[in-house]
C-alpha cells in the first residue's frame, strides 16, 4: 500500500510541477491586465499557500473538535478517515498546495529576472529563492518526525 501512495504522491508532485508553469503564465498576464504588480501577486500566491498548508490540519482539529461535542459521528473502521471523501478532498488540497508553492517560486523567480539588470545578481537572486524555498520544505517536516518517534 506505500508504494501506491508512494507512486501517487509522485504523480501529484510531477502534476503539480508541470500545471503551476501554465498557471503562472496566465496568472502573470492577468495580472498585466488588472494592472496589479508582479509583488501583489507573489503576496497573494504566498498568501494562498499558507492557507493550502494549514487546511488540512485546521479541518483534522476541527473534526475532533466537532466529534467530541458530538455534532459528528465517531469513524467506524469501515469508515476511516483514510478512505473515501475525506482522502480525495485532502489529496485535492495537496495538489493545490503543491501548485501553489510551485507558482510562488516561478513567479518570484519571474520578478527576480524582470527586477534585476545584473545577470550576477540575477544569478544570485535564483540561488537564494531556491534555497530559502528548500530550506522550508525541509524544517517544514521536523515537527512531523518529532510527533512521529
Amino acid at each position: 500500500m506505500t508504494d501506491t501512495a508512494a507512486a501517487l504522491g509522485s504523480l501529484g508532485s510531477d502534476l503539480a510541477f508541470s500545471v503551476s508553469f501554465g498557471i503562472g503564465r496566465e496568472l502573470l498576464d492577468a495580472a498585466d491586465e488588472a494592472q496589479m504588480s508582479e509583488d501583489e501577486l507573489v503576496a497573494v500566491v504566498l498568501v494562498l499557500s499558507i492557507i493550502l498548508t494549514a487546511l488540512p490540519r485546521t479541518f483534522r482539529i476541527a473534526s475532533k473538535e466537532l466529534r467530541r461535542r458530538g455534532w459528528l459521528a465517531k469513524p467506524t473502521p469501515k469508515t476511516s478517515e483514510g478512505s473515501g471523501l475525506a482522502s480525495f478532498a485532502s489529496l485535492l488540497v495537496d495538489i493545490a498546495r503543491r501548485i501553489a508553492i510551485s507558482l510562488s517560486v516561478q513567479l518570484l523567480a519571474a520578478n527576480v529576472r524582470a527586477k534585476q539588470p545584473n545577470r550576477a545578481v540575477r544569478i544570485l537572486s535564483l540561488l537564494s529563492v531556491a534555497i530559502f524555498f528548500l530550506f522550508l520544505e525541509a524544517s517544514s517536516s521536523i515537527g512531523l518526525k518529532v510527533r512521529t518517534e
